[in-house]
């Protein structure tokens, strides 16, 4: 099903834009028209602490903290979406506005085809140039550290890319394996990553895409010179499930689509958060199944500092792009915003330390307790 790395780099360069190009589009409108999320999300099984008589003022919670060296209005991050293609300028241009507007974190999806196709950069500038001051996240991925051809340059552009505050490098294994042609060696990407930590003077995040992150590997990315986690786990959208629907399974070699098999695949994003925190006490984002501000407060219990949203703000910007505004990305953000401070009135909190890593103030059920204690 997959070719070699080798193969994937030896692909004429227009060929390559061609495929990356459809692709970005496909991953904008399959997660629109089919469900590709994961059946279990492991949010439902903790239980925070309520508390029936506050005694402070809900307008008087604090939501505000630093991210990394800009400061946000509230524990919100737009996660990567998209970039490279003209629906993917408009999207990022809609959803920068809101972010902007609303004084939160925006990140873009994978950079690499503006590296390879200089004619899709708009759609990433775009970003920077309608949000000045918010943290911006740019994007490089796992196959593109880890290739033999990749040079120290290439990041270096990316961030010039978006202005970027904060660069994130995607840990996508299991898309990539079950992507066509995917990148599926990395045996560079360790010496390739200390090469552009040396040159490197903002913030390297280890970003997962849907597959969490475990202990050990945690640990060895702490190590090795990340200053922060995105541990994007399973319970939210499966880039696998998204790959089933693509027309790219070889039925002539294989009897089983091995997306569809792996579609379940991955370490529960609570379980994720917990894993990172043990190795690590770095900024770290919370992705994959967050559905409402509620979860924001779930994940800041267990350790994180930020909960990220990715398919959320998916449909409220393809909605804002139908009807050329931005209203419906600013009432999500907004949402959002009211239900965590609600959260915290209800548990009688006054701002987020009082929240974080405070695991006394939750209750953790079902199957959920099983991945914690077995």
């Amino acid at each position: 099903m997959n070719s070699s790395n080798s193969d994937k780099e030896s692909m004429p360069e227009q060929e390559k834009s061609k495929e990356i190009f459809k692709r970005k589009e496909e991953h904008l409108k399959i997660p629109i028209e089919y469900n590709v999320q994961h059946s279990v999300n492991y949010f439902d099984d903790i239980e925070l602490i309520h508390h029936a008589i506050p005694e402070i003022d809900l307008d008087e919670i604090d939501l505000t903290l630093k991210f990394f060296n800009k400061k946000i209005t509230a524990p919100i991050c737009i996660s990567a979406i998209t970039g490279g293609h003209p629906i993917s300028k408009e999207i990022n241009e809609i959803l920068a506005k809101a972010a902007e507007e609303e004084g939160i974190i925006m990140s873009v999806g994978s950079q690499r085809i503006g590296l390879e196709d200089p004619t899709t950069i708009d759609s990433f500038k775009i970003v920077r140039e309608v949000a000045p001051t918010i943290p911006v996240i740019g994007n490089l991925g796992l196959g593109q550290v880890g290739s033999v051809y990749f040079r120290e340059d290439d990041l270096t552009n990316c961030i010039d890319m978006v202005d970027a505050d904060v660069m994130a490098i995607h840990l996508n294994a299991l898309h990539e394996l079950v992507q066509y042609k995917g990148n599926i060696s990395y045996r560079n990407f360790e010496q390739n990553f200390k090469k552009i930590r040396e040159v490197t003077n903002i913030p390297l995040l280890a970003k997962e895409v849907g597959s969490g992150i475990n202990q050990d590997l945690a640990l060895m990315l702490d190590r090795l010179g990340f200053d922060g986690f995105d541990v994007g786990g399973a319970g939210g959208t499966s880039f696998a499930a998204i790959e089933s629907k693509r027309n790219n399974f070889d039925n002539g070699q294989y009897s089983r689509n091995l997306a569809e098999v792996f579609r379940e695949w991955g370490i529960p994003t609570p379980v994720s958060i917990i894993n990172v925190r043990k190795a690590s006490q770095k900024m770290t984002i919370a992705t994959g199944g967050l559905k409402t501000g509620i979860d924001i407060a779930k994940s800041i219990v267990l350790g994180a500092d930020i909960g990220g949203f990715a398919y959320k703000f998916l449909k409220s910007s393809w909605q804002d792009r139908k009807n050329n505004t931005i209203s419906n990305t600013l009432r999500e953000i907004r949402t959002l915003k009211k239900e965590l401070r609600s959260s915290l009135w209800l548990m009688n909190l006054n701002n987020l330390s009082e929240l974080k890593n405070k695991r006394e103030k939750c209750v953790i059920l079902g199957n959920l307790y099983f991945w914690l204690n077995q």
